[in-house]
């Protein structure tokens, strides 16, 4: 069954080949006059189709909820539905891939940090208790320094998580830039605006590109604390995980640090700062 719009486009061609009245071509069709010559209003979309369509082609993995997060900071009155019919009217709808692929576009260099806070890098980690119930651990690491801001230790992490436990670790002085890779809680719309209101700057990496210096403090956690630990409980996990974090920041020896721990190196720096 035609809809109205496609019993007009076919009267139209009726009309213009054959040369017949409008009135009797729209009897036999079963459509009003008054649809026929009735004239589309232009919408006024084109600046949000142009912006959609700079986004898509820029974060060309992400679908139209977390396109409509980057929309809607700049240009607050669009609505969800309107933004959802020009998504789908431009066909920018992703589709499932049967395996992961390396990107087949050029990335920009990666960032390196020159000062402590510049840029952190975080991650996740599991484990279980002895119950069998599973541990998710989430590890932060300053890029610079190799000092360690905290880690976070429940059965279950969340984007909303992330961002409050980012935000006691910082306690007002937020690195510019947070090295993540593209699991959900890190491209949640939660870490998304949590980014955006504290003008961080998130840096996905690329698919088999993992960060190398948060997977060697994962690969630290995992062999000198998870794999060398019985955990029978939350708290206790809790408990022994804390302990190999201090002893890590304020004891450990790092190579890449000339044999310091990553406090010592951080005393040291501020003291040539400061002489």
């Amino acid at each position: 069954m035609l809809r109205p719009k496609e019993k007009r486009t076919l009267a139209l061609y009726l009309v213009d080949k054959y040369g017949k009245p409008k009135t009797k071509i729209c009897r036999l069709l079963g459509l009003s006059i008054s649809t026929l010559d009735y004239k589309e209003k232009p919408k006024g979309d084109e600046p949000i189709i142009d912006l959609l369509k700079e986004l898509a082609g820029k974060h060309r993995r992400f679908g139209h909820p977390r396109l409509f997060v980057f929309l809607k900071r700049e240009m607050p009155f669009v609505n969800h539905k309107k933004s959802r019919r020009i998504y789908r009217d431009l066909s920018l709808q992703i589709g499932r891939r049967k395996r992961k692929k390396l990107g087949s576009h050029p990335r920009l260099p990666a960032t390196t940090s020159s000062k402590p806070n510049e840029i952190w890098a975080i991650d996740f980690m599991f484990d279980f208790l002895e119950t069998g119930r599973r541990l998710k651990v989430l590890t932060v690491i300053d890029e610079f320094g190799k000092i360690s801001p905290g880690v976070l230790v429940d059965h279950s992490i969340r984007g909303m998580d992330v961002t409050e436990f980012l935000d006691h670790l910082a306690c007002g002085e937020y690195p510019k830039v947070i090295r993540v890779d593209q699991g959900t809680e890190f491209t949640s719309r939660a870490m998304l605006d949590w980014a955006y209101k504290h003008n961080i700057r998130l840096e996905f990496t690329r698919v088999r590109k993992p960060n190398q210096i948060i997977e060697s403090f994962n690969s630290r956690v995992r062999d000198e604390v998870l794999n060398e630990h019985v955990f029978f409980s939350l708290d206790d996990a809790r408990a022994k995980i804390d302990q190999w974090h201090w002893e890590y920041n304020n004891i450990n020896p790092h190579s890449s640090l000339g044999m310091k721990s990553p406090l010592e190196f951080a005393n040291g720096q501020k003291s040539m700062l400061a002489s």
